[in-house]
């Protein structure tokens, strides 16, 4: 359908000359395009780390606290915990998303009002989403947990409903992370867009777990971890959009004065 509608079109031509390959050009499809990138692998980083911070730490949870987790109850409920977190930060990218062309449009015509109120849009859509989640999560954990099968034990259940409730307990913030570096990434700003998309689920989190699981040698307590990087990393996002739109406001009124 692509290839069909590239040959089709009455606004463009596509001949050899199009189809050769500019360093330049490639290098800034690169560098904007890899904070989504980064986005979509860094989850991945999160399961290979809890899975092995799991594993080593299950077993001596339960001479700790007499719960017997062991390492096969967490590993089972970390991955239905992030497909859940998987599912949720889908609906924000794809909402974000939506407005980046509008928002590079309206950066490229110097409509900077347009610029505010789209991002003000997203930034809406995507707190609400957040906070339905967060609801769901925090009052009916094992609900969410039961989609994915039942009959489960009682320890399965408890580690599930502590681990939703603790690991997603600052969804809210996640999900304003996520929008924050597309948005970045819409203004032409990769390199914050890239550092933000970094900073929550890799500078801060891997860190976190592993230091915090160390000192508590508890699966419990390391669950923390992605917390305190959801603030960390939203207060960054906030300072960066903020910092954006800030610069933009500036260029305008240079330019209302030059003219």
């Amino acid at each position: 359908m692509s290839i069909y509608y590239l040959t089709k079109s009455k606004n463009f031509v596509i001949n050899k000359d199009a189809l050769r390959i500019e360093g330049r050009t490639l290098g800034r499809i690169v560098s904007v395009g890899m904070a989504s990138l980064i986005v979509q692998l860094s989850i991945v980083v999160i399961i290979a780390v809890n899975n092995n911070l799991l594993t080593k730490y299950g077993y001596e949870t339960i001479a700790n606290t007499g719960k017997a987790y062991g390492a096969v109850i967490p590993l089972a409920v970390v991955g239905i915990v992030m497909k859940v977190f998987g599912i949720v930060i889908s609906i924000v990218i794809g909402i974000s998303l939506g407005g980046q062309p509008i928002i590079g449009f309206n950066m490229g015509a110097g409509n900077i009002d347009r610029v505010k109120e789209t991002i003000q849009m997203i930034t809406k859509f995507v707190i609400l989403v957040g906070t339905i989640a967060f609801l769901i999560f925090e009052i009916a954990p094992g609900a969410v947990i039961s989609l994915f099968g039942s009959h489960n034990t009682e320890e399965y259940m408890e580690y599930a409903r502590l681990c939703i409730r603790i690991f997603l307990g600052g969804i809210i913030l996640t999900c304003y992370i996520k929008s924050a570096a597309i948005i970045l990434q819409s203004m032409g700003n990769s390199m914050k867009s890239t550092i933000l998309a970094l900073l929550r689920d890799v500078i801060v989190f891997v860190p976190a777990s592993i230091l915090i699981a160390m000192i508590s040698k508890s699966i419990v307590t390391m669950l923390w971890a992605a917390v305190i990087s959801d603030v960390v990393a939203a207060i960054v996002g906030f300072i960066f959009v903020s910092t954006e739109i800030h610069k933009l406001e500036k260029i305008l009124s240079t330019k209302m004065v030059t003219d």
